[in-house]
């Protein structure tokens, strides 16, 4: 299972990627494949292996739906676009440690070199934490001054930027909570809390320009007021539902998923017994928006977190769970200005569960 990076403050990845130019045709040259599967691009003695990533561009370039391989095998569709746009200018970017292909682009201009990325980064006093997965480099960089939710804990503030190595997409910043009783993070990862960055040079001095004068006033204050309104409202079943629903698809071992949803149901004062059915699915879909449980919408926000944070280990590379902070904080919670909680949140929710180490 491919996991992020953590680099720490000093460590740097941008000496292992490595952009070359390449056509539709070139890319059939050098495909390493058989029948049943591509193994990778042969380029120079190594075998470089497709990732999610690869192909995702490889569609958006060809201007083709990505669901198209769900129909077609990649090695049909690559001979395809060959055979229709043999010389079309791409670049292509190796990852020389993963042995991986990630992003296609058109090839265009210089992008920015992933050192001076990491340059501008690591001159920010504002730096927290490095990480790097899958095509992209992330840091975390402190904000704004701390303030404290009630019945909760000190916040503080800070923005999660997102930079893809390969130049496929435009790097973006997402605002994030820091929870000082048990140091997890979340981060708000809705258009909401978003912002685009479009970099208009490759010198890393816009983009230098710009990580040191990003503010989102209006989306602090509503992160706060959202915070707060989610410790002081009860959570519904189908609030409840919905963070179960991404515990299934995110958390790769069964027996793990068991525990994690055998936790949340004690957390939430187990809905089932309280509404005498065997499944909250049992519960009509109109009905689950209308029925608190046990805990408060900070709860569920706070178990999503801690299980990124502190167990990030136990989710599938793909994992969507961090997109559930967003999701919630973005709109009305079920039960806002009905059902008030006044019960503290808890410092930590999964300590001293047995997780499994297996990934199976």
């Amino acid at each position: 299972m491919k996991m992020t990076e953590k680099l720490g403050l000093n460590g740097r990845v941008g000496d292992r990627f490595e952009p070359m130019p390449i056509t539709p045709r070139q890319m059939v040259e050098v495909l390493d494949s058989d029948e049943s599967k591509i193994n990778g691009l042969a380029i120079d003695g190594t075998t470089y292996k497709p990732t999610t990533r690869f192909y995702k561009t490889l569609a958006a370039e060809l201007d083709i739906p990505y669901g198209v391989f769900g129909f077609f095998s990649p090695q049909e569709v690559m001979v395809r676009a060959a055979e229709k746009e043999p010389d079309l200018p791409l670049r292509v970017t190796l990852d020389t440690v993963n042995e991986e292909v990630l992003g296609l682009t058109q090839n265009k201009g210089l992008p920015m070199p992933v050192q001076y990325i990491e340059n501008v980064l690591h001159d920010d006093r504002r730096l927290r934490e490095v990480e790097y997965g899958d095509g992209m480099l992330s840091a975390m960089l402190d904000l704004d001054d701390p303030w404290e939710v009630p019945n909760d804990s000190t916040y503080h503030v800070h923005v999660r930027c997102r930079v893809p190595v390969d130049g496929a997409g435009m790097p973006d910043m997402s605002l994030a909570t820091w929870r000082q009783v048990c140091e997890n993070g979340a981060v708000a990862e809705t258009p909401l809390f978003r912002t685009k960055m479009e970099i208009r040079d490759n010198s890393g001095e816009h983009f230098r320009r710009l990580l040191a004068s990003f503010s989102n006033p209006s989306g602090v204050e509503m992160l706060q007021s959202r915070m707060g309104e989610a410790a002081g409202t009860k959570a519904s079943v189908g609030e409840v539902m919905l963070l179960e629903g991404l515990i299934r698809r995110s958390v790769a071992n069964t027996r793990n998923q068991m525990l994690l949803r055998e936790r949340l149901d004690e957390i939430s004062g187990n809905p089932c017994v309280r509404y005498g059915v065997t499944d909250l699915a049992n519960i009509g879909q109109k009905k689950r928006p209308l029925l608190p449980v046990g805990c408060s919408v900070a709860d569920l926000l706070n178990f999503a977190s801690e299980l990124t944070t502190h167990h990030a280990d136990l989710l599938k590379p793909d994992s969507t769970l961090h997109s559930f902070a967003g999701t919630l904080l973005s709109k009305g919670f079920d039960l806002e200005d009905l059902y008030p909680n006044a019960r503290r949140t808890s410092a930590f929710y999964l300590n001293g569960v047995d997780f499994s180490k297996e990934a199976a």
